[in-house]
């Protein structure tokens, strides 16, 4: 048989690609488990101060700050501050609310006048979360977000044992029970397992703002989000490279259940491709190559799937090998990097479902790269552009 082009191409690209997985897998075994309690019993834990940014969050913040009233972190040793962000909905008014010493809720709005539909705020509302923290360590959430009562200890222990300037935690979607839910919770997981991966590796590409924790302190010392914060979103990422570039290998994941986090899912398609876009436009604001490069040839190896599903046909002797190599290499890869994953995140059974999503995931990628090139989405009520 004549290696044809395109099954050199595919080769080449599965190898690569099965290398990259390969590279994730191992990253995420050599991830050891978090530890949930201190050498130091008796000493007495640090002051936080949990930063939760919301914006039209009125279905979820009762429950979200339920959830963190409820932590056996030491009451007096944290503090809430939420800061609304121009919500449309009675976010603002049921934060309120609350009946807590200990929490303290801002009005974006009294601070910056009203400066437009299309100006991004998420950064300006964290930074002015941090400016009123009494906190020395700084733990950011998001307003849908729920978690399991060891969450703050769990974040904070590992802080003290580690040293570490920045930690991000697992976040896992909940409830998963439609298909676009399932596949929303398995796409979150696989992102976090790379995200551990990478770290563990010492080339941390990602991190999750709905999960992370650091100090007051370094947060001023690389001036906070400086030099980015026209970016709509990235938050998250663009503080970690800050932090990474000035403190190297001073990012860490903490790999302990108890650490998770629990948003919701999107509701309907349209939301959900919304939050993609806003995930992956930021993109064009990263300095790391590892992050800009693996954005591309994930987009690339996805790329050649339909390319090669199309030299299938018409079906001959040797037309359906580029696809299996390809598409053969996917699945192979995939699976084995989500075994470990998904029995981390107790979700040992989507496994089963694996295969149809791999099919709805090219296509997902195919249409979310061109999309997030257009500058513009809607995004909790807001046309950001």
């Amino acid at each position: 048989m004549i290696v044809s082009p395109l099954l050199a191409v595919s080769i080449l690209f599965a190898t690569l690609y099965l290398l990259m997985v390969l590279y994730f897998f191992i990253g995420w075994l050599r991830l050891k488990k978090g530890q949930g309690t201190r050498d130091k019993e008796h000493a007495e834990q640090p002051f936080v101060s949990v930063i939760i940014p919301t914006r039209n969050e009125s279905e979820n913040i009762k429950a979200c700050l339920e959830s963190i009233f409820k932590q056996n972190y030491p009451k007096h040793r944290f503090e809430v501050i939420v800061i609304d962000d121009y919500s449309t909905d009675p976010t603002l008014r049921l934060a309120r609310e609350f009946n807590e010493d200990n929490l303290t809720v801002l009005d974006l709005q009294q601070y910056l006048g009203n400066p437009g539909e299309y100006v991004p705020n998420k950064k300006k509302a964290i930074a002015l979360g941090i400016k009123n923290a009494k906190g020395e360590l700084i733990v950011t959430t998001d307003g849908d977000c729920v978690r399991g009562e060891n969450w703050l200890s769990t974040m904070v222990n590992y802080y003290l044992q580690h040293d570490y300037k920045l930690l991000t935690g697992p976040v896992m979607l909940k409830p998963a029970k439609w298909p676009l839910q399932v596949f929303q919770q398995l796409d979150v997981m696989n992102l976090l397992g790379i995200t551990g991966a990478t770290i563990r590796n010492g080339a941390p590409v990602m991190c999750n703002g709905a999960n992370l924790l650091y100090a007051k302190e370094t947060f001023q010392e690389v001036e906070g989000y400086k030099g980015n914060n026209d970016i709509p979103t990235g938050d998250d990422i663009f503080l970690m490279q800050k932090i990474e570039a000035k403190y190297p290998g001073s990012v860490g994941f903490v790999k302990d259940f108890d650490a998770c986090v629990f948003p919701k899912p999107e509701k309907g398609f349209a939301k959900f491709i919304s939050q993609r876009i806003r995930w992956i436009s930021k993109a064009t604001g990263f300095s790391n190559w590892r992050i800009t490069t693996t954005l591309y040839f994930a987009y690339l190896f996805n790329a050649l799937i339909p390319v090669t599903v199309a030299f299938t046909f018409p079906v001959s002797e040797w037309s359906w090998l580029p696809l299996a190599v390809v598409g053969g290499t996917k699945l192979f890869a995939d699976f084995l990097f989500n075994i470990p994953v998904t029995i981390f995140f107790r979700k040992w059974y989507l496994l089963f479902v694996l295969p149809i999503v791999e099919v709805f995931h090219v296509l997902y990628v195919l249409l979310i790269g061109p999309l997030s090139l257009l500058g513009s989405y809607r995004w909790k009520d807001r046309l950001v552009r």
